[in-house]
């Protein structure tokens, strides 16, 4: 997108600029007041943590990086969007935000991409290149293109006629792809849910080890009620996630089982 990162400058002084910028230029619509509030509502929906937001920009991982680039782009609040391969070398955080957007985005979505997950999350509408300048036009996603393939190879006759079959095929078709869809999004959940629970396993412990620490020293007890209850608040959380993990997993493996 060719963004230059000021190396010195904070996240979040980055992301206000950005909101100004789109603003001052018709994008996104925000006063000067409201400027920070909605900085901080775009770092929290790309997934950026607070004790992140005070980082030089100099410092972050180049996921990070992918994101607040993300982030300019929406501040411009477009109308078409042509993306290369942009699920390519970043990592899960990244583009489940991207997903998030996309699905949200109400313009042209141009997308180039191997990546099947993604391109069935955000495209429902394809153009195939059959080779010596055809190009098909497909109402569907890249599954439910791959799967037409399929079915209609194997419906075809010995001399390559129709069959009946292969109407038949033609008529469930929507029934089909409406059905991938709902299970690729429930796969997309279940995969972004995976490093959601570890951050929180990783948030309970570090909880723990405060009240360890602080009952060492002699912290009051009003101090480690409020330690607890947080505790409690993310145990939850994590309990809730380990619950949905398993109803996914198994929702996903009875549909994994009806492809076979």
């Amino acid at each position: 997108m060719g963004l230059v990162f000021p190396k010195d400058e904070k996240v979040l002084d980055f992301v206000k600029d950005r909101v100004e910028a789109g603003s001052a230029s018709g994008g996104i619509e925000t006063s000067m007041a409201e400027t920070p509030q909605e900085a901080m509502r775009l770092l929290k929906r790309f997934n950026f943590e607070r004790d992140r937001w005070d980082e030089r920009l100099s410092m972050l991982s180049g996921g990070e990086r992918r994101r607040l680039q993300l982030m300019s782009v929406i501040t411009k609040k477009p109308n078409f969007l042509i993306l290369d391969e942009p699920t390519n070398d970043i990592d899960l955080d990244t583009v489940a935000a991207m997903e998030e957007y996309l699905e949200e985005f109400d313009g042209v979505l141009v997308v180039v991409s191997h990546d099947r997950f993604f391109t069935d999350r955000v495209c429902d509408h394809l153009f195939v290149f059959e080779g010596d300048g055809v190009v098909k036009n497909y109402d569907g996603s890249l599954s439910d293109y791959a799967e037409y393939l399929a079915d209609t190879e194997r419906s075809r006759g010995p001399a390559g006629r129709t069959t009946p079959a292969e109407e038949e095929g033609r008529s469930s078709q929507q029934e089909r792809k409406e059905r991938r869809k709902a299970v690729q999004k429930l796969r997309r959940e279940l995969q972004n849910l995976e490093p959601a629970l570890e951050k929180l396993r990783g948030k309970a412990g570090e909880i723990q080890g405060k009240m360890d620490a602080e009952a060492v020293e002699g912290a009051g007890w009003s101090r480690l009620a409020e330690l607890a209850e947080e505790l409690e608040g993310v145990n939850g959380k994590i309990e809730e996630g380990e619950m949905r993990w398993l109803e996914l997993a198994e929702i996903l493996e009875e549909e994994d089982g009806k492809e076979e």
